[in-house]
């Protein structure tokens, strides 16, 4: 490390405040940037990571703090460094670009050559230092670019820049004609199980990432069509996942992905965003299979977050680091000697088996934990009680626990996003009221409160806070997140304020990221130094913006009747149809809201409760033991039936019978007479 700081200290991003002494005159993504690369006639080094990635740190030690390297880099370019996190439009354009440059699958860190009006011509993901095995390293890939900079190439060099910038432009899909329909969704699903896994679950291949929206889809697809095959598909995955190392047995949580098709040694890092989809994915597996362990994961994941991730006064942080002491995976690992020094003598033989623990190790000479059987076929294969074998292992686990948290922990990315807590918010409020636990709700609460306070500046939305700074304009993923986040709060009964917030939002959606008759950009109409705006339908780690609020606007439709809702989902669906057509398996949870668009059993309940609060308690029971896709619920209170009227004045109609409880039943095409008794409710529901 060098004694000077670079412009980077300036900055809140820790990833970028990683860089902050590096030898290399990084700027931050502005103007100021800009312009110097047009001053001084230097083609831009833009060099995107986050603070948790690995071979971003290790191209951090190697490369950016050698002074060498940095010479070339400064000689040659003007560089800038940005977060991902923060700035996922730029991350999200420039990736784009540099696969179709480097043929390939792109991933971090990323670097992208730029001419000075922003347009890439050259891509690459790690390299080394210097020339190693046959890799070109960063300084001479410096040396040969500033070469070709000042030759008459530079002329051909820009030229196919703004050529490919074009095709890009050209390519984006906006609008659309046709609607996706029920047959083209039942073929998007052979399509998906046939890219199965079918002996350890997910998506074939060495890597595998935990995308639970598509095991979302699958079981609302199988509860839907009645069809047992998606249902059997998703069970396993679910199964598999929360045996393998992937799923952490001693901490609750999940890694980003595994590095082996069974799910057994993961990359360590854990995000923000895996942990809440997975919970939630975890706690609708609970409600459709009845099946404990899967409530258990639930707890743990969410226990996690909370202990772990959470500020003090709501929101929750980004990330944990993979590394450990500049070890990868050690913080989570375990060696058989550490493990006997813990336990009891006649509790070591079963711990060690049962997490395929052993003296050679699984991960560099140490054990990630991981099991091979259910623990209900363990305990019948050892003539064990499983009730007894359950309570012993989980005994096991908290001593480890508590010699586990004195190790030097993971590096946590404090951040805190925006999208990601609309994620986690959604998730707690279902787990707090299925499970029935009001510290999950009243972290959601606190955190939805948080956002409003801090995240919101002068009536603007923005993407990230840390350190008491808010910053950068929220894009479609923010904005769509948090208002599925409020939208379920209204649906808890938590109160009007949410429904009316959550509308506020939709309306700027609709205002300033909507094209005309067309799907919603990524990115705001006034962002400026973006070479173009992208419109996205396909899910990468986090759904895509579009689908989101594809849902959101369906069940807001539910919700107030206003057919604009209706239509403005229609304009995604349509607009979504090319990419559909193409790779159906890229955008399951678009998948997912076209199930509730098609669905003629999506239902609105408007549950009428009457001053003694009769049949609320027996609803709510009913609701977090049935699997019920695509019910909307609307929560009309004695106490604040005035202000619920103020935003949904067709709702006047459906009163209490006789000064009773009464519960309504609507579909799209009609609503059915009100009942009294929840034995009644799941008749009319039936009958549907």
């Amino acid at each position: 490390m060098v004694d000077k700081s670079n412009r980077l200290i300036n900055e809140k991003s820790p990833y970028l405040l990683q860089h902050a002494y590096n030898p290399v005159d990084w700027y931050p993504w502005g103007k100021e940037a800009f312009e110097d690369a047009k001053k001084f006639d230097k083609p831009i080094f833009l060099s995107i990571g986050y603070a948790t990635c690995h071979w971003c740190h290790v191209m951090e030690k190697e490369s950016f703090a050698n002074p060498k390297v940095a010479k070339e880099l400064n000689d040659t370019f003007i560089c800038i460094k940005v977060d991902r996190e923060e700035l996922p439009e730029i991350d999200g354009l420039y990736m784009e670009f540099a696969q179709v440059l480097m043929s390939s699958g792109g991933g971090w860190p990323l670097n992208v050559v730029l001419t000075t009006d922003l347009k890439p011509f050259y891509a690459v993901t790690y390299l080394p230092p210097d020339n190693s095995q046959g890799m070109m390293g960063l300084r001479e890939t410096a040396m040969h670019i500033k070469e070709l900079w000042s030759s008459q190439d530079r002329s051909q060099i820009q030229q196919q820049a703004s050529e490919m910038v074009s095709l890009f432009e050209d390519s984006i899909v906006i609008q659309g004609d046709e609607l996706i329909d029920v047959v083209q969704i039942r073929q998007a699903v052979q399509i998906l199980l046939s890219l199965a896994d079918t002996a350890y679950g997910g998506l074939k291949g060495s890597y595998k990432f935990p995308l639970s929206f598509q095991l979302d889809y699958l079981l609302k697809y199988g509860a839907i069509f009645d069809d047992n095959r998606p249902v059997f598909y998703a069970e396993l995955t679910f199964e598999m996942m929360q045996r393998g190392g992937i799923y952490d047995h001693i901490g609750g949580g999940f890694s980003r992905y595994s590095v082996d098709d069974k799910w057994q040694i993961p990359h360590f890092e854990k995000m923000l965003y895996d942990n809440a989809i997975l919970a939630k994915s975890y706690l609708d597996a609970f409600v459709f299979f009845k099946k404990p362990h899967y409530k258990e994961v639930v707890i743990a994941t969410l226990d996690y977050l909370i202990r772990e991730m959470k500020q003090d006064r709501g929101g929750f942080y980004t990330a944990q680091d993979a590394d450990c002491g500049g070890k990868e995976g050690y913080f989570y690992t375990w060696k058989v000697d550490e493990i006997k020094k813990i336990l009891e003598k006649d509790e070591q033989s079963l711990f060690l088996e049962f997490y395929n623990i052993t003296n050679d190790g699984n991960f560099e000479g140490r054990n990630v934990l991981y099991t091979s059987d259910s623990l209900e076929e363990f305990a019948e294969a050892k003539h064990i009680d499983p009730l007894s074998l359950k309570q012993q292992l989980e005994t096991s686990r908290k001593a480890l626990f508590e010699v586990r948290n004195k190790r030097e922990k993971p590096f946590t990315d404090d951040k805190v996003i925006t999208s990601w807590n609309g994620l986690v918010v959604e998730a707690l409020l279902r787990a707090g009221e299925i499970l029935q636990k009001e510290e999950y709700t009243k972290a959601a609460v606190q955190t939805l409160e948080f956002i409003e306070n801090s995240l919101v500046v002068n009536k603007k939305l923005l993407r990230r806070y840390r350190d008491r700074e808010a910053r950068f304009d929220a894009n479609l993923e923010d904005y769509a997140s948090l208002i599925k986040a409020l939208i379920t709060a209204f649906e808890m009964g938590l109160g009007v304020i949410y429904l009316r917030q959550a509308i506020k939002y939709t309306k700027i959606l609709e205002t300033e990221f909507k094209s005309e008759d067309g799907a919603f950009y990524f990115s705001h109409e006034n962002h400026d130094s973006l070479l173009l705006r992208k419109c996205e339908f396909n899910d990468g780690s986090e759904p895509s913006g579009n689908s989101v609020h594809a849902e959101n606007l369906l069940r807001l439709f539910q919700i107030t009747q206003n057919s604009e809702y209706l239509s403005q989902a229609e304009d995604i669906f349509k607009a979504a149809m090319a990419l559909f057509t193409q790779q159906p398996q890229s955008c399951t949870n678009l998948m997912s809201s076209l199930l509730r668009y098609w669905d003629k059993k999506a239902i609105l309940l408007v549950a009428v409760i009457d001053e003694d609060m009769t049949l609320e308690n027996e609803l709510r029971d009913f609701l977090r033991n049935n699997y019920t896709p695509h019910l909307t619920v609307v929560w009309k209170f004695q106490s604040s039936e005035e202000q619920l009227l103020l935003e949904l004045p067709h709702l006047s109609e459906k009163t209490r019978i006789d000064g009773q409880s009464a519960i309504y039943l609507c579909t799209r095409e009609k609503c059915l007479p009100p009942v009294l008794k929840i034995d009644d409710l799941k008749k009319e529901i039936s009958s549907l």
